[in-house]
């Protein structure tokens, strides 16, 4: 192979590249908005099946646009743990979901994860107590 069809060969490789790279920036930001939002989700169902494990009232609170905790009553509000969530992304709710032991929650709440484009997903607490991600 010539050095001319060497440089071609970059050329045409270089040119792929420019073309597709804002796709795959685009791919991996969805991603990570996906993961952060399915980890809220996981943690909120967590939070449920503590409810019931303990047979006690557990909820899921937002401390700030970047942090949220996982409290059970033992009879105060007692933190289990709180999550920072990854840097970029914020966490907001329009409600504060309280598990109880039957699995049920109340009021129903929706919370909002957003990520440095501003992309949002949201995981929707119902008041059966059901979990999912939209």
């Amino acid at each position: 192979m010539s050095l001319f069809e060497s440089c071609i060969c970059v050329a045409i490789i270089a040119g792929i590249g420019f073309f597709a790279a804002p796709s795959i920036v685009k791919a991996r930001d969805n991603y990570q908005l996906d993961l952060v939002t399915r980890q809220v989700a996981g943690n909120t169902q967590r939070t449920r099946m503590k409810a019931i494990s303990r047979s006690r009232d557990c909820r899921i609170r937002v401390v700030s646009t970047t942090t949220y905790t996982m409290e059970c009553q033992d009879p105060v509000w007692a933190a289990d743990e709180t999550v920072a969530l990854p840097r970029g992304f914020q966490i907001s709710a329009n409600a504060t979901p309280q598990f109880y032991k039957r699995g049920n929650a109340a009021p129903a709440a929706t919370l909002t994860i957003s990520d440095k484009h501003s992309h949002t997903k949201q995981v929707v607490i119902n008041i059966t107590g059901r979990v999912r991600v939209q």
